[in-house]
């Protein structure tokens, strides 16, 4: 989940305790307000049974401060309802790179998993695998389709629709989503397989009174693109880079303590040494290391505005003319890379903003002047013309505004 968790975003400090855990000596009035969903295990939980709700006082503790925790659930919003409000200073839990804030060094690294029940007799070691298209699959879902889990995404590359979607609104109602609903559909039957964020998966699997078994994705998926294993850390505003030192400096110090919490939330571990992966659990991907001076350029580092670009065409284009503009889901919808493409029509870019402002009735596309203005069609056009470039990969780009506010 991310992974849905992957929407774990998170930390932009205003208000007088981040001053405080700023200014000198740490001493016992501190506060450290932490961000936490009240509803999510194994993360986190209001009675603070979570794993990031165990780290959050092994860090407080080493900062002679107390945890004082907001509560806002992880789904669409929470920047805004949280961290981006101001109402809480750390999120003790976010992928690195994560766009809206900075990010300190990773505390563990993990993937998503193949979970089904042992008697089932499957041999699954790869999304390849070509059983996969007849059985049900269950996957976790967050909102709008650009924010599907990467499993999501990939499975739908290989031609493979019609996923047990399980919702993320998480709370105690009976009637509600529930964090372990999508393994106790696997224990039930009701699914054969699903593929969940790794801490998600061991957690529950390891409670569920059915033998259930877990095989790992791997890193990433070369048909797709997506990532699947990321790095997590903890993050604060981009600004607030004493903080973050400090938050390093907690790490460095107490990482046999955190990870002896992760381990026994039966938490998946991969080696930390890996690449740090662009992008978020649970279908937020983004962010990136910077590339040095003498590697190759940074296939998903763009502009500000190609950036938006990429966010409009996932939010408007793509249920026709398909992720990442490719493999239209229409058949009146064109490549978009082969319309800009001088080896395609070559299609001028007035043309292609006019087109998009006006529409084509006769072919089934409306018009998206009510929803998009002149400026954001001509992010759209840098998105679409970069990838028919060739130069961007597919997937999440991350901003090269971002990369210079984390230095």
């Amino acid at each position: 989940m991310i992974p849905t968790r992957a929407r774990l975003a998170c930390a932009l400090l205003f208000g007088a305790a981040a001053v405080a855990l700023m200014a000198g000596a740490p001493n016992g009035d501190q506060e450290l307000r932490v961000c936490a969903d009240p509803f999510d295990l194994p993360f986190s939980n209001d009675q603070e049974q979570g794993f990031e709700n165990k780290i959050a006082h092994v860090v407080a503790q080493d900062l002679n401060a107390r945890v004082v925790n907001y509560w806002w659930p992880s789904r669409r919003g929470v920047l805004r309802n949280s961290i981006l409000g101001g109402f809480c200073d750390v999120m003790i839990q976010a992928p690195v790179g994560l766009d809206p804030v900075a990010t300190t060094k990773p505390y563990y690294r993990s993937t998503y998993y193949f979970v089904f029940r042992a008697d089932r007799g499957l041999r699954l070691r790869s999304l390849d695998d070509t059983i996969l298209k007849h059985l049900k699959i269950g996957v976790n879902i967050i909102g709008y389709d650009y924010t599907n889990t990467p499993p999501a995404h990939a499975l739908g590359s290989r031609g493979i629709v019609g996923l047990v979607g399980f919702g993320n609104f998480l709370n105690p109602d009976p009637k509600a989503d529930h964090p372990d609903d999508i393994i106790r559909a696997v224990a039930k039957d009701s699914i054969d397989v699903a593929i969940v964020w790794g801490p998600l998966a061991g957690y529950w699997v390891k409670r569920s009174p059915t033998a259930l078994a877990m095989v790992a994705l791997p890193d990433s998926d070369p048909v797709s693109g997506m990532p699947f294993a990321f790095s997590m850390a903890m993050a604060v505003r981009h600004r607030d880079k004493e903080l973050r030192a400090r938050l390093d400096s907690v790490i460095d110090r107490r990482r046999s303590e955190i990870t002896a919490i992760l381990q026994e939330y039966s938490v998946p571990l991969l080696d930390l040494g890996a690449p740090a992966t662009p992008g978020a659990p649970h279908g937020t991907p983004s962010g990136s290391v910077a590339p040095t001076r003498d590697t190759v350029r940074d296939s998903l580092l763009v502009s500000d505005s190609i950036y938006q670009g990429w966010k409009w065409f996932h939010v408007y284009c793509f249920r026709c003319h398909g992720e990442d503009a490719q493999h239209p889901v229409i058949a009146t919808a064109p490549d978009l890379r082969w319309v800009l493409s001088k080896s395609g029509m070559a299609y001028p870019r007035d043309s292609f903003e006019y087109t998009v402002l006006t529409g084509r009735p006769d072919k089934g596309m409306p018009s998206w002047k009510v929803l998009l203005d002149t400026a954001a069609v001509k992010e759209l056009y840098q998105y679409v013309k970069a990838r028919s470039d060739g130069w961007l990969k597919p997937g999440r780009p991350h901003r090269e505004s971002d990369l210079k506010k984390s230095q």
